[in-house]
C-alpha cells in the first residue's frame, strides 16, 4: 500500500524531536578508545546492533566530540553496556571535562579502556564513517564481547532507570 499526500512537509522542531525521542527507552553506553595522550570515552544512548552474520554494532557520536576525532585516529572502540546504578558515571562521562576516568575504576581490556562493573563489553574495529546530520554513525565489526548479568542502565524520559521485567530477576 503506498500513502501520498498533497501537503507539504513541515520540519520538526528540535524540541519536539527532543520530546518524542524521550519516549524511547535507549541503553546507556560509555564509547572509549585510547592514544598516546591517553584514554578518551563519552557515553551515549544511540547505539544498536546492526549485523549478526558479521557480528556489528553501530554507535553516534556528536561531530564536535574529542572521542570522534580519537577514535577517526584509533579505529577502536570499547563500547561499556552500563549497569543499573550507573548514573552518576554515565554523568560523569557525559561532561566535557577531561579528566573523566580520574576515580573510575577501569583496566584495558583488549588494548581498550573498560570500565568495571559493567553489565556488559564490546571491543570492534570502526570499518565506516557514515554523516547522520550533527552526528556521524560509527559501523563496527565486533571483535570481543563480554556479559556480566548486571541489570542494564537505560534512559528514558530524562531519568535513568532499569527495564521494569529486570527488577525482580
Amino acid at each position: 500500500m503506498t500513502i501520498t499526500t498533497n501537503e507539504a512537509a513541515v520540519p520538526v522542531s528540535g524540541e519536539r524531536f527532543r520530546s518524542i525521542m524521550g519516549e524511547v527507552c535507549a541503553q546507556v553506553a560509555v564509547v572509549t578508545t585510547t592514544t598516546e595522550a591517553g584514554p578518551h570515552g563519552t557515553t551515549v544512548t544511540a547505539f544498536c546492533s546492526l549485523s549478526l552474520d558479521p557480528p556489528m554494532v553501530c554507535v553516534a557520536l556528536d561531530r564536535g566530540s574529542r572521542l570522534l576525532a580519537a577514535v577517526h585516529d584509533t579505529r577502536r572502540v570499547g563500547i561499556n553496556l552500563l549497569a543499573e546504578g550507573h548514573d552518576a558515571l554515565a554523568m560523569r562521562f557525559a561532561s566535557k571535562g577531561d579528566d573523566k576516568f580520574a576515580g573510575t575504576a577501569w583496566a584495558l581490556d583488549a588494548g581498550l579502556p573498560r570500565l568495571d562493573g559493567n553489565a556488559g563489553w564490546i571491543a570492534g574495529e570502526v570499518v565506516d564513517f557514515v554523516d547522520g546530520g550533527d552526528h556521524v554513525v560509527l559501523f563496527c565489526l565486533v571483535t570481543a564481547v563480554d556479559t556480566a548479568g548486571r541489570r542494564p542502565l537505560v534512559y528514558s524520559r530524562r531519568t535513568f532507570g532499569t527495564h521494569s521485567g529486570l527488577l525482580s530477576a
